[in-house]
């Protein structure tokens, strides 16, 4: 998924954070490799730390 040329842009990102975050580099490190601004990181590595691989269906869900 991390790497799939089909997959929407912002999904592949957040797994890209989380794959750097499983290989315990820091969000500063991860977000100075992806280009992502370190806020986001942060975010994303929170959101995923408490709502798993579901957070970002939950939040679709949500929007509906």
């Amino acid at each position: 998924m991390a790497y799939g040329h089909k997959t929407e842009y912002r999904l592949r990102m957040r797994a890209q954070v989380v794959l750097h975050a499983a290989r315990g580099r820091s969000n500063a490190r991860i977000a100075r490799e992806t280009g992502l601004h370190l806020d986001t990181v942060r975010c994303w590595r929170d959101r995923f730390a408490d709502r798993g691989l579901g957070a970002e269906e939950q939040r679709n869900e949500n929007r509906r």
